[in-house]
């Protein structure tokens, strides 16, 4: 899995180049995150491809971009909900609120997680659609789905159409 994901990091620098300062963050290990969603955020920091897509990191200047916090707020809202059809489109993947690990959203507010269970260079990615609770899954890093949505590789349809763009960018502070 190493491997792949530093092939998958390598490729998206080369599609999508990190910023040249990035907003780094101070881990506090609070929380568990795969080597690789580490990696990529010491290459492009907390922030958004696209324009529409954030990827949060521990200790982030921002409690908007913090992975604990982010995680601690989603794990409170799934518990004791009514989420059928989130949990029929994650098929056989078991697991409850605190299996949850949210590393990323979109501007729309689709949730990008993890199932955080056995080896963390292991866990699954879902993106779980904002209000009708729809979900993606793949087996795949974050830096892996990352490159695989901004190639076309995987198509989220419940993404706008046209995101992403051709020449996708990404920026610490896109609306700043």
């Amino acid at each position: 899995m190493e491997n792949a994901d530093g092939s998958a990091l390598s490729l998206l620098t080369t599609l999508c180049p990190p910023p040249a300062n990035p907003a780094l963050a101070r881990a506090t290990g609070r929380i568990t995150v795969p080597t690789s969603h580490k990696a990529l955020v010491e290459i492009y920091g907390t922030g958004c491809f696209d324009e529409f897509l954030w990827i949060f990191a521990e200790g982030a200047s921002s409690d908007q971009l913090d992975i604990a916090e982010r995680t601690r707020d989603l794990r409170d809202m799934w518990r004791g909900k009514q989420l059928s059809a989130a949990h029929e489109d994650l098929g056989e993947l078991s697991f409850d609120a605190d299996d949850l690990v949210q590393w990323g959203v979109t501007d729309n507010a689709d949730l990008l997680v993890w199932i955080s269970r056995g080896n963390p260079e292991e866990w699954p990615t879902a993106i779980i659609q904002a209000g009708s609770l729809r979900a993606v899954v793949s087996p795949r890093s974050s830096t892996a789905m990352i490159l695989d949505v901004l190639t076309r590789a995987t198509v989220v349809p419940f993404f706008p159409p046209d995101f992403p763009c051709d020449r996708p960018e990404f920026s610490s502070n896109p609306y700043g």
